[in-house]
């Protein structure tokens, strides 16, 4: 598995701090004492994401295909949780909560992700013909 860069870990965890900060907000059952706390749940959220969450995911798998990945936000909602009894000063009341929380979390994260993403570069390509065509690069496969 390789390595995340440092900016996809800033990046994730500021997603997580305002979905967190959000869920929060929404949610009566879900309390955090300070901002620096807020972060440090942010921090544990996004390495329990890369850590934890990739064995759960494969531990789980015939479940997550089944529920056709609705099971994914499960499994973010058991780690929502143990970030409330890893992280002192943050508190999720039950794991009802918790998924709640995680919808809201997982919600906040897809639309920041659709505003913010990278657009696809277009490829133009030559043929042998003297014919210029423009691709996307997600069209590429890479061997």
């Amino acid at each position: 598995m390789a390595a995340a860069k440092p900016s996809t870990l800033l990046r994730d965890s500021l997603i997580l701090f305002l979905g967190v900060l959000s869920a929060s907000w929404l949610l009566d059952g879900i309390q955090y004492e300070s901002a620096t706390t807020l972060i440090l749940v942010a921090l544990v959220l996004s390495l329990l994401n890369m850590i934890v969450k990739p064995i759960l995911v494969l531990f789980t798998l015939p479940f997550v295909i089944f529920t056709l990945g609705l099971g994914i936000l499960l499994i973010n909602a058991v780690l929502l949780y143990l970030a409330g009894t890893l992280v002192p000063g943050f508190e999720v009341e039950s794991f009802g909560t918790a998924f709640f929380g995680a919808l809201i979390i997982s919600f906040i994260s897809i639309m920041v992700n659709i505003v913010f993403a990278p657009r696809k570069p277009k490829i133009t390509v030559t043929y042998s013909s003297g014919q210029k065509r423009k691709i996307r690069s997600d069209d590429i496969i890479d061997v």
